[in-house]
């Protein structure tokens, strides 16, 4: 027969119920628990039968809990057990270490005794030597004294000898000298005054040239620079039969410094200071000779049809 459980009572034994079961899993087990149970009154009424968790879930997780904390008790003794066996293994490479170093100071100690006796060995080796050294260079010394008293005797003597015939060879080399450079002197201003002579002409020839050459480069330039005005003059019938002179001035790379009217037709005279302006850089040439004539130049400017 089914149990009829009022809602109030379903709460409290719910209410029991969760008590209970934190109370299994939250504390730590030593033993199997047993059966718990929960016995509920209400006032006015007879007991409630018990009503008990089921056994075989209990006991389920009861034992899974248990796993859970032998695996990880192992786990923990495991974790243990190699911290210790790395502190051991730790103690151990430190002694090994601390042996060796030990046996390297050990070493390091005999090798430095060693090496300051061969040290000292080398050094006595050296002062023996040095001294030695020193004997033999004082006995050569003597000998090379004695060997120069020798050598500057007779090198006296033979100075003296080679000094007189040095002194003859000097007197007759001298006037022969003398006669070579008095010849040579004659024979030198020859030779300018021809090479004065040719060098004269030679100018002369080439100042010549230079002027034949610089007037040719004048006129040629000239008639560049109408050539550059004629091409930007702009011309009408008006201006038929006029000219008109006017004056420019020119920087060395042809640019139109300045730009007037000497005289003539004011019509043909505009125009061709337009013109000049308009072309703004006349030819000129690189030769500052022929620069120096052209830099400041006056030019009839006569409409072309």
């Amino acid at each position: 027969m089914a149990l009829k459980i009022e809602p109030p009572l379903a709460k409290s034994l719910g209410l029991h119920l969760v008590i209970v079961v934190l109370l299994l899993f939250g504390a730590e087990f030593s033993h199997t628990p047993e059966m718990v149970s929960v016995s509920l009154e209400t006032e006015g009424e007879a007991p409630v039968s018990a009503v008990a968790i089921d056994q075989k879930q209990l006991n389920a997780r009861v034992e899974q809990m248990q796993q859970e904390r032998d695996a990880a008790k192992a786990a923990e003794e495991k974790r243990i057990r190699d911290l210790e066996r790395r502190a051991q293994q730790a103690e151990k490479n430190r002694a090994e270490e601390e042996a060796r170093l030990k046996r390297v100071a050990a070493e390091k100690r005999t090798a430095d005794a060693e090496a300051q006796k061969a040290k000292a060995a080398a050094a006595e080796a050296k002062k023996v030597q040095q001294q030695e050294n020193a004997k033999a260079r004082e006995a050569e010394l003597a000998r090379k004294a004695k060997q120069q008293e020798q050598q500057k005797a007779e090198a006296a003597a033979k100075a003296a000898e080679q000094k007189r015939i040095a002194e003859q060879k000097a007197a007759e080399e001298a006037a022969a000298e003398r006669a070579r450079q008095a010849e040579a002197a004659r024979q030198q201003a020859e030779q300018e005054r021809l090479m004065q002579e040719q060098l004269a002409k030679e100018a002369q020839a080439r100042s010549a040239a230079r002027t034949r050459q610089a007037a040719t480069e004048v006129e040629r330039y000239t008639a560049l620079i109408r050539g550059a005005v004629q091409r930007n003059l702009l011309v009408d019938e008006s201006m038929r039969g006029r000219s008109c002179r006017i004056n420019i001035r020119l920087a060395s790379n042809g640019f139109v410094t300045q730009v007037g009217v000497i005289n003539g037709d004011k019509t043909v005279c505009d125009a061709a200071v337009r013109a000049v302006n308009r072309a703004g850089t006349l030819p000129v040439s690189a030769d500052p000779d022929v620069y120096n004539q052209l830099k400041d130049i006056n030019l009839t400017v006569s409409p072309e049809f």
